[in-house]
């Protein structure tokens, strides 16, 4: 069987672009084995990435070390880890189409990245959560 990325991670592409439309197609390259990327402008890596001139997003599957032992203590991080990821690169997605990085910069706008990926996983979860049957696991129609 062939795969890209797990059903969650594939729910929520399905739930950005239902919430948060773009007309135009951002393209995502799941970076299976990878937990970060290196990036110039990250100061070498990141935990993921959008490319401007690309309009990709380079999104790691794997969950660095030292988040996985702040996990222990927050099991949400590990699992909401990527998606957090991929929603804060598709905020960035959406600062270019309306021309932000040339007002403010990428540095202004990766607190309000993070305020939206935050606000994204929180509404995802609230509606993934609605969906499980009556034992308590998720539907797949």
């Amino acid at each position: 069987m062939i795969i890209v990325a797990n059903k969650r991670i594939l729910d929520f592409i399905d739930f950005l672009n239902r919430n948060y439309p773009l007309e135009e197609e951002i393209k995502v390259t799941c970076l299976h084995g990878y937990d970060a990327v290196m990036d110039d402008e990250t100061d070498g890596h990141g935990f993921a990435v959008y490319l401007p001139e690309q309009k990709y997003i380079l999104l790691p599957m794997e969950i660095p070390e030292n988040v996985k032992e702040e996990a222990l203590k927050d099991p949400e991080l590990e699992r909401d880890f990527v998606i957090h990821n991929l929603a804060h690169e598709y905020c960035h997605a959406i600062q270019d189409k309306n021309g932000d990085f040339e007002k403010y910069g990428v540095e202004k706008l990766d607190d309000y990245a993070d305020k939206f990926a935050d606000g994204a996983v929180a509404k995802f979860n609230l509606e993934y959560n609605s969906i499980k049957d009556e034992k308590g696991e998720i539907k797949n129609d």
